[in-house]
């Protein structure tokens, strides 16, 4: 076991343990240095040690490491590469740039599948943390689906009761369900899961919430100006005048109307005579209408019976003075 050199540290200038560097342009320092300047937890600064002092930089070596000494990591971890292969270190990263998403987004688990699965020891502690929070019948990817949706859902509509963090939750496990029933080709069980996915969605009124959430989003520049607007701002170009080159033709057309009529000369009898034609043309409407719905032979009859009527009086009427004429006669 490599035993690290005892001498004066060049950051405190104490007599200590020096952690050997592999990069001639940057001295080794003490180990009580480098713990007050890098948290042993943090993976984006256990990369920046393995950088700064040339070494290879394993993740999944690291936190186990980290899980056993704690604060002693950096030596121990330094130690380690200098038992194996002295000769041949240099910086190296399995993972590239990763650790950096994986410290973004660790708390908030979302998109870090591949992260967790170059990680061990934290890809299994995420599994039995999602266990508690999930149940034990899902894999990891599942458990990956679940934390993305639910986290997402909750991060976009702004979501802190507790209760309807609950029903999102459930409404996560029969996506996942219903994701398994589509892939395993299950025809029957796909019906069942997306009318029951659909029934608990609406009981749940998550649409709601979500549309709700949504209603105060600002999302394009017509949103923007139409709040302004509702809150009392105004415009510098509101200044009364109208620019919109349809409105004006509409208002300068009104505007003309208004002086012709207004202004002419003679309009009542203008008026009178429009009104009298108009009349007349109704009334000839009406006739023709009338005659339409009348037909010859009707007209006919009508005709040949009020001709028989007619010959009937003229019949009686000379009858009756054919008796008054008889009657003189016989008084002379």
């Amino acid at each position: 076991m490599v035993e690290f050199k005892v001498g004066k540290c060049p950051h405190c200038g104490k007599m200590s343990e020096i952690i050997f560097s592999n990069n001639p342009l940057v001295p080794g320092i003490c180990e009580a240095c480098i713990v007050d300047a890098l948290d042993g937890s943090d993976l984006k600064q256990a990369d920046f040690f393995c950088r700064t002092y040339n070494l290879p930089f394993k993740p999944d070596q690291w936190v186990d490491l980290y899980s056993k000494v704690r604060t002693k990591v950096f030596k121990e971890y330094t130690r380690q590469f200098f038992d194996s292969c002295r000769d041949n270190l240099y910086y190296q990263s399995a993972t590239k740039d990763w650790w950096t998403e994986l410290n973004e987004e660790w708390s908030t688990c979302t998109t870090f599948a591949a992260l967790l699965s170059k990680i061990g020891p934290i890809k299994q502690q995420f599994i039995d943390r999602c266990k508690v929070k999930w149940g034990a019948n899902y894999t990891f990817e599942d458990y990956v689906q679940l934390e993305n949706l639910l986290v997402s859902t909750l991060r976009a509509n702004d979501i802190t009761n507790p209760m309807q963090i609950d029903a999102i939750k459930k409404a996560c496990k029969m996506s996942v369900a219903l994701d398994h029933a589509i892939e395993e080709g299950d025809t029957k069980n796909i019906k069942e899961l997306t009318a029951a996915y659909s029934s608990f969605i609406k009981n749940a009124q998550i649409d709601t919430v979500i549309a709700a959430a949504n209603s105060d989003i600002i999302a394009t520049v017509a949103d923007l100006g139409d709040y302004i607007e509702k809150c009392g701002g105004q415009f510098k170009y509101y200044d009364n005048v109208e620019r919109d080159i349809v409105d004006k033709t509409i208002n300068d057309l009104k505007a003309y109307t208004q002086d012709l009529v207004g202004n002419a000369t003679g309009l009542s009898t203008l008026l009178e005579t429009m009104r009298n034609q108009y009349q007349r043309k109704i009334e000839e409407q009406a006739a023709q209408n009338a005659a339409e719905q009348v037909s010859i032979e009707d007209l006919i009859k009508e005709r040949t019976a009020n001709n028989a009527d007619f010959d009937a009086e003229l019949e009686q009427e000379g009858e009756l003075d054919f008796e008054f004429e008889g009657d003189e006669d016989d008084n002379f």
